[in-house]
């Protein structure tokens, strides 16, 4: 056997020894991939009563992960409703804006939705259309607060869980959607 030909059956024997550890490393993600729908990534933000932490659980290709982020304030209980402090709602990747002469706060947010509040009414907007609401925004040791729901249907929550229990809500938004 030629000393070529063995450099060249040495290169292709290297080739397929690194093609077939690539299979080995990336045909179960692959095929994770491929048999998971997308209905089932998501993003669930978890909060409590009195907990200035909520806990972030997200699901995607690449696995399940959780985090906690600190919000501003902690939520709390008013009117049987669950509210948290407008700021949190940075956490969310929401621009909040105050105007201090009409009381009034605006939400923006990334993809395009646009809602505003007011202190104390019970009208809101979101991208132009007017909708009601039966606990309007309050402001509690120097902190606005609104009822978590009507932020959860402003920015399309699929599902909002009331757990008594724990005095928790959490909210879930499917992935992939804007």
């Amino acid at each position: 056997m030629k000393k070529e030909e063995l450099k060249l059956r040495i290169w292709i024997a290297i080739i397929l020894a690194v093609i077939l550890i690539l299979v080995v490393i990336f045909l179960p993600l692959i095929v994770h991939a491929e048999s998971s729908s997308q209905n089932d990534f998501y993003i669930k933000f978890s909060f409590q009563v009195d907990n200035i932490n909520a806990v972030v659980e997200t699901k995607d290709p690449f696995g399940l992960r959780l985090s906690v982020i600190e919000l501003v304030a902690p939520p709390i209980i008013k009117d049987n409703r669950f509210c948290i402090p407008i700021r949190s709602f940075e956490n969310f990747g929401m621009i909040v804006d105050w105007n201090a002469s009409q009381k009034k706060i605006t939400l923006s947010s990334p993809n395009n939705i646009t809602v505003e509040y007011w202190i104390g009414k019970t009208v809101y907007i979101m991208n132009g259309v007017k909708k009601s609401m039966d606990v309007p925004p309050f402001v509690m040791n120097g902190r606005t607060y609104l009822s978590l729901r009507y932020f959860a249907k402003a920015v399309g929550v699929k599902e909002i869980i009331w757990v008594p229990e724990t005095k928790s809500v959490i909210l879930t938004w499917p992935l992939g959607l804007d």
